[in-house]
């Protein structure tokens, strides 16, 4: 009988798992721009072309659009960018991009932007592509544009609750 049992467990832990997919997006860039960096970091990555400035204190937002001019070399393809800081450090990164050939439908957008990474997944449903990874989280869509946005959660949820607090 001892014999059967060290069979079996020796057959149970020779099994292969299955590996665990990589769910760590706090590396992740969009243009060379990675959450948790300052303005004034966020200003070096782009020098002159794009002046990010926002106050220090709070919830703040950066909006560059590029509609009636074309976007600097350094935003090439860009139509339009949202940097949101809370507190002096960057924690969303919105980009819209101008429509490509090789880019028509969403699986295309996100598979040519994330070729060399090691992300988890993404999971399609109603036209958004997401991965939710403990607290970040990244969304592509293609509604009017190309659209990819790389988000801390944990700050978000903060900003939300602070929100409904000063509604009541």
């Amino acid at each position: 009988m001892k014999t059967v049992i060290l069979i079996l467990l020796f057959l149970f832990c020779s099994i292969p798992c299955a590996a665990q997919e990589n769910c760590d997006l706090s590396n992740t860039s969009l243009l060379n721009l990675r959450l948790g960096i300052s303005p004034e970091q966020a200003r070096s990555v782009f020098g002159k072309d794009l002046k990010v400035k926002v106050k220090k204190k709070g919830q703040r937002t950066f909006f560059q659009n590029f509609i009636k001019k074309p976007a600097p070399n350094t935003l090439s393809g860009v139509r339009a960018i949202y940097l949101r800081f809370f507190d002096g450090r960057l924690y969303q990164i919105e980009i819209f991009y101008e429509n490509r050939g090789d880019w028509q439908t969403l699986e295309n957008f996100i598979g040519n932007f994330f070729v060399k990474t090691n992300l988890p997944a993404w999971k399609i449903e109603n036209g958004k592509a997401k991965i939710n990874c403990a607290e970040f989280s990244i969304v592509a869509d293609r509604v009017l544009n190309p659209r990819i946005e790389l988000t801390n959660e944990t700050i978000r949820a903060q900003i939300d609750e602070s929100r409904e607090k000063d509604k009541k």
